[in-house]
């Protein structure tokens, strides 16, 4: 497997958002979580290392082998609520921060999110899934009241419905999935996705050097929200690494002739089989 991360701080003057990758030493299994502070609320650069913090513990605890990745994720939510939640804090002295984290195994990856930081699950350049928002615009989409490609724009989309330590109870919503050798896995803040869509994302999770497309699509998004545009975090994941095009275009080429070396061959073998 194959992963990437990158932040801009935007048109912000703090970064708020914050990434974190941890892997195996057999690189067979993976946890990222995508974490974007709350910038009305006191803390949300802390609220969101707060999350990553707890990501990590959970990790060295398990040695990144958990016995069920879904409680695994579970845990990471309800603990990182646990560290921020202040019961009878005023509404602007609450620190907050929405969340998305994915646990890719060998075979299967499991995810969860609060908030509206999404994740996108592709297989090759074909969208398979996207998380919900928590949020109100999200709610107007599934009622048919606006379309999905309003939402970056809509005058109530910073609305949040749920976000760790704000909200409580939370509400965490979880998936899962096989993998294939085509999975593609991107996680990012909102800051991210208002600005470049998900065809747009499965062109660049497509690309040879992950690492290097990820830092320009973070920077794309940057640039497109402006001097008011918000903070901008993306973690990515894929199954294999992606030949180049000469790659491809000579294993295209080679195939052929392959093929037609060997059928020669046989034809070969069978014309000049003795015979008794």
């Amino acid at each position: 497997m194959e992963t990437a991360t990158a932040t801009e701080i935007g048109g912000r003057r703090e970064q708020q958002d914050a990434v974190g990758v941890w892997t195996c030493p057999d690189t067979r299994c993976a946890l990222m979580v995508v974490a974007d502070g709350m910038g009305g609320h006191a803390g949300g650069a802390q609220a969101a290392h707060t999350a990553i913090a707890t990501a990590e513990r959970l990790w060295n605890e398990c040695g990144g082998r958990p016995e069920g990745p879904a409680a695994l994720l579970e845990r990471l939510f309800r603990e990182t609520h646990a560290a921020l939640h202040k019961p009878g804090a005023a509404p602007g002295d609450q620190p907050g921060t929405t969340l998305v984290a994915l646990y890719a195994g060998p075979q299967r990856a499991w995810w969860a999110h609060c908030g509206d930081s999404r994740l996108y699950h592709f297989e090759g350049e074909r969208l398979i899934t996207r998380t919900r928002d928590h949020t109100r615009v999200q709610a107007l989409v599934d009622a048919g009241k606006i379309r999905e490609e309003d939402m970056a724009t809509h005058p109530e989309q910073n609305q949040l419905l749920q976000a760790l330590g704000v909200v409580d109870p939370i509400r965490v919503d979880h998936g899962e999935a096989p993998l294939t050798p085509d999975s593609r896995f991107l996680l990012c803040s909102d800051g991210y996705w208002e600005q470049l869509g998900p065809e747009e994302s499965a062109r660049w999770l497509n690309q040879s050097d992950l690492q290097a497309a990820c830092m320009r699509a973070a920077a794309r998004a940057a640039q497109r929200g402006g001097t008011h545009g918000d903070n901008v975090a993306i973690a990515a994941w894929r199954a294999q690494g992606i030949a180049s095009p000469g790659h491809r275009h000579l294993h295209a080429a080679v195939r052929p002739m392959l093929l037609g070396a060997l059928l020669l061959l046989a034809v070969l073998a069978i014309l000049f089989w003795p015979v008794d």
